[in-house]
């Protein structure tokens, strides 16, 4: 819920949180080459999973400890299992949803196990960084004209890496709606009510983990 569309997502790479994270990475050894976001939705075999109460008595793999936090608060009974066995899962009716990114609701074939497709079209709850990164050693040891060219194709790659994930958020509607599924997209109030969720769960768990945490959560909410 920290990140709700890809525009103020890729605007952590400017804005105060994304240069303190950059910073912290650096000192430990890592060059952020490409600042990628990739949008999930909730695929389910019952009924859409769009408002929080929608996931109440439902069980649901959200993928993360935090994304489990926020759906036990909505009273989903969570359960936790590898990306590879959503699909029998949801097929022997162990599990009712899963959440997860566009591009793996459309590989794992979850399409056919399912009833309802919450996209992340728009807007979403569920963001994934998936940045490429880079040896800081391995880096240092490069020329500065090498290492400017390093950075300039990692920034190419961040625009094609963009338009990919967005033409999966409409791939998976498709997929879907192919297969008799009933598609949904997220409004804007309603990615709302599922963040009140996430101040009071996912974030306060991350904010007191550390002083850094505290400080990267209380940065990162001021490009919402």
């Amino acid at each position: 819920g920290l990140v709700t569309s890809y525009e103020q997502g890729y605007s952590w790479k400017t804005a105060e949180v994304g240069k303190e994270l950059n910073k912290f990475l650096l000192e430990k050894g890592i060059v952020v080459v490409s600042w990628i976001w990739q949008a999930g939705g909730v695929a389910s075999r019952t009924k859409p999973i769009v408002e929080p109460e929608d996931a109440k008595g439902l069980k649901i793999r959200g993928g993360s400890r935090e994304m489990d936090l926020i759906l036990k608060a909505a009273g989903a009974a969570v359960v936790s299992l590898p990306s590879n066995e959503i699909y029998a899962a949801m097929q022997t009716g162990a599990m009712d949803a899963a959440l997860t990114s566009s591009t793996s609701l459309i590989s794992f074939r979850l399409e056919e196990v399912s009833k309802n497709l919450t996209t992340g079209r728009g807007k979403a709850y569920w963001f994934m960084f998936e940045p490429l990164l880079m040896s800081k050693a391995i880096f240092d040891k490069l020329g500065k004209e090498q290492q400017a060219t390093i950075m300039a194709v990692g920034a190419d790659m961040e625009a094609f890496a963009r338009k990919s994930a967005q033409l999966d958020d409409s791939l998976v509607a498709a997929v879907y709606q192919k297969a008799g599924a009933k598609v949904v997209d997220l409004s804007d109030a309603t990615v709302k009510r599922w963040q009140a969720i996430a101040r009071t769960t996912a974030w306060k768990d991350y904010g007191e983990k550390s002083e850094n945490c505290a400080k990267l959560l209380k940065l990162a909410q001021k490009t919402l």
